[in-house]
């Protein structure tokens, strides 16, 4: 026997309230000596026992009911074993959890996965009884309660199926089954049981995280779980995986190399893969994949011309197929007009090539192109010029080799960073450790990556210096050079550089080969960035100046530094965040999402700097933010997360080995769910006829009481007469 609310146990104590009173009305007697009370004494006398027991039954009845309806209220259940011979009632609290991730809309034939799972769903009504409690989820990135403990209707809960369809999130199993449990603990009912319908994913399914085995684990022991698993199909599907921008520039009149990353997810070949790129609503190239192995990846090349400032729409298409959410991968090109480079030279000199920064402006504007024709506008000063220039016309500052910085052009250099400027720091012979550690500090935050150390130079085995790797193969800045021939790349050599010991918040992207000293190191500050290179922007230490290499590392420097975190594709269920300038007046802004509805956002505080934050992107898209009649909008990029494109699905007999030893049922689809469900059931709540019993009680005690009542008072007027009579005797005899 269970008990629901078995806290309200403690009423049992009020069995004890109808005999203290009985006890105590034992004691209230009073001992009054009067010439009649002789003969009343004699007539009790005979009916002492019987008034005993009547006493003693009233008692009994009392004691009865309180804990009777003592009882009813801590709602009792019985095994079904039990149940039956005590009339109890049977009852069901049922949570249902539907699978709602985006593999669900995965279609191999007439209808999705999720058109079935909805089916096992109203497959479920033979099992459940009107008024049952039932509530109903949905199950993505973090789950939806469509219906919280309310009483069981057929045609509502048909109602709310038909406005549900797959979402285009994965499926994060750990904070549905949270919720899932706080279901559980809500459900008032002898019997509760959680409904887990899904396609048995084998990304999810197959290796459990410790976290969702527990939650399984505590769910459990509340409840029984069945896993309605949807019948396993082939799994084919391709998907676009990533749209990045590998090389070019973001400005206008240049044209720019992205790279569509496009996968088969299945077991058979795929062949002539149309990959289209795509600019608003522009096709602006295509390309062709010959095939695809079953498992492979292909890095598609897509080249795009802007011709216009602002932002561009990009996305890459492949053709239709079972799943076609994950068929489209979308990117944002914030183009500008015309990007200002300002290059502090720290080691000027008249004669070309002979100071710290020809090599590099040559690399980012080429003498045969000229400055007038670029977008790119470079303009070199010696280091004493830099506090007569004002950062905010520029959007990267370049600080070659500069020996010292004064404490008023590093709070200027603060302030452009954390509005969203780049700056790239490059050392060398006129750079002293300790003091461009110590100068580049505002208050308590450094500027720099991390603590400049003593400068290292190649070691005798490599006298020739040492060459450079890639540290992170994900950053941009990598990917643009990890499309070179690793040969080539071992031909850029370093005869000198600086230790750095990094800090907490920074990263590397290059380093010396062989070892881990960072080469080039990054540093997020507000809306910006700051990049650390460890070694001279010239020849003095390395001949990277004169390599194939250098103009494309710093084109795509420059392109890195004026690309702002929000140009950044997001995937569904990341927030979108974006930054305001500081000069800002607005309270809220207006977001358009992909489907055409807008939200207005309250502008918040994030680190000190003013932005506007949609909580959840919950579509594939782009979302566009308004702040003001005056400002341009701002365009961010999401795309569905590709982990859930690999859609196939574990068979029974490997989602029943996937959940061995948890309290788990797999009810596969085919199977008689009622039968097996019913079969399983435990518990028959009792609370309705101890109620009943107990008020029945109290009723027969009130008669009883009343009819031995009225007994009393005829035998007490009997006794009376007696007593009279008697009394009018002995004065006759007297």
């Amino acid at each position: 026997m269970g008990f629901l609310n078995p806290w309200l146990l403690v009423g049992l104590a009020g069995v004890a309230v109808p005999v203290l009173i009985h006890l105590l009305n034992r004691f209230r007697r009073r001992r009054i000596d009067w010439a009649a009370m002789e003969l009343l004494r004699r007539a009790l006398v005979i009916r002492s026992r019987r008034i005993r027991l009547e006493d003693l039954l009233l008692l009994a009845l009392r004691c009865l009911a309180v804990a009777l309806i003592a009882l009813a209220m801590a709602r009792p259940t019985l095994t079904a074993a039990g149940a039956k011979w005590f009339g109890a009632q049977e009852q069901v609290g049922a949570v249902i959890a539907l699978d709602a991730s985006f593999s669900m809309a995965c279609r191999p034939g007439v209808g999705s996965r999720f058109d079935r799972a909805v089916q096992i769903v109203r497959d479920l009504k033979a099992a459940l009884n009107p008024g049952d409690p039932v509530s109903l989820l949905v199950m993505g990135n973090r789950p939806r309660v469509l219906l919280r403990s309310t009483g069981y209707d057929a045609r509502r809960l048909e109602k709310v199926l038909k406005e549900t369809s797959p979402l285009a999130e994965p499926l994060n199993l750990e904070p549905s089954l949270d919720m899932i449990a706080t279901l559980v603990q809500e459900t008032k009912a002898p019997v509760r049981e959680v409904y887990l319908v899904t396609d048995a994913q084998a990304v999810t399914w197959a290796n459990l995280s410790e976290k969702a085995r527990r939650g399984l684990r505590r769910i459990g022991a509340d409840a029984r779980i069945f896993v309605l698993p949807t019948a396993p199909d082939s799994g084919e599907n391709l998907a676009v995986t990533g749209l990045a921008l590998t090389s070019g520039s973001l400005r206008r009149g240049t044209t720019a190399r992205l790279v569509a990353d496009v996968r088969n997810f299945g077991r058979a070949p795929q062949d002539r893969v149309v990959v289209t790129l795509f600019a608003g609503d522009k096709a602006v190239d295509q390309r062709i994949v010959d095939r695809l192995a079953p498992g492979e990846a292909s890095a598609v090349p897509l080249f795009v011309r802007f011709d216009e400032p602002g932002f561009v729409r990009l996305a890459a298409r492949i053709g239709q197929d079972a799943l076609d959410v994950d068929n489209v991968r979308y990117a944002v090109a914030r183009v500008r007009d015309k990007v200002r480079v300002l290059v502090v030279d720290g080691d000027p000199s008249d004669r070309p090539y002979r100071n710290e920064t020809d090599y590099l402006v040559t690399a980012l504007v080429p003498k045969m192109l000229g400055a007038a024709k670029s977008s790119l506008v470079v303009e070199a000063v010696p280091w004493m010029e830099l506090q007569s220039r004002k950062l905010g016309d520029y959007q990267v500052v370049v600080l070659a080799n500069v020996p010292d910085v004064r404490q008023a052009q590093v709070e200027d250099l603060y302030h452009f960073v954390r509005d969203g400027g780049g700056l790239l720091i490059t050392l060398g012979d006129k750079t002293n450790p300790a003091l461009v550690t110590a100068r580049m500090r505002h208050g308590n935050l450094s500027l720099l990556p991390g603590e400049v150390q003593d400068p290292a130079a190649a070691t005798p085995d490599a006298a020739d210096g040492r060459s450079m790797a890639i540290a992170d193969a994900g950053h941009p800045l990598a990917r643009a050079l990890g499309v070179l021939p690793s040969a080539l790349l071992a031909e850029a050599r370093f005869q000198r550089y600086f230790k750095l010991a990094l800090a907490p918040d920074a990263r590397p992207i290059l380093k010396i080969a062989g070892s881990d000293a960072p080469l080039l190191a990054e540093k997020p500050l507000g809306r910006g960035k700051v990049l650390l290179f460890t070694s001279t922007a010239d020849r003095a230490w390395t001949n990277l100046p004169i390599h194939p290499a250098y103009p494309i590392l710093a084109s795509e420097i420059v392109t890195y530094l004026t690309t702002q975190a929000y140009e950044r594709p997001l995937v569904v269920g990341e927030p979108v965040i974006v930054p305001l300038a500081s000069d800002s007046v607005e309270t809220s802004v207006v977001f358009r999402e992909p489907g055409g509805g807008t939200l207005a956002v309250q502008v918040t505080e994030r680190d000190g700097r003013r932005a506007a934050e949609y909580a959840q992107a919950d579509q594939p898209g782009f979302y566009e933010m308004k702040a003001g009649e005056k400002t341009p909008p701002v365009v961010v990029a999401v795309s569905v997360d590709p982990r859930e494109s690999d859609v196939k699905a574990l068979a029974p007999e490997g989602l029943k080995t996937a959940l061995v030893n948890l309290p788990v049922r797999v009810l596969p689809e085919g199977e008689n769910l009622t039968s097996a469900i019913r079969e399983s059931r435990v518990g028959r709540e009792l609370w309705r006829v101890l109620l009943l019993a107990g008020l029945a009680t109290l009723a027969l005690e009130g008669f009883l009481a009343w009819r031995f009542s009225r007994q009393m008072t005829a035998g007490d007027a009997e006794a009376g007469d007696g007593a009279r009579e008697s009394a009018a005797a002995d004065r006759d005899a007297a």
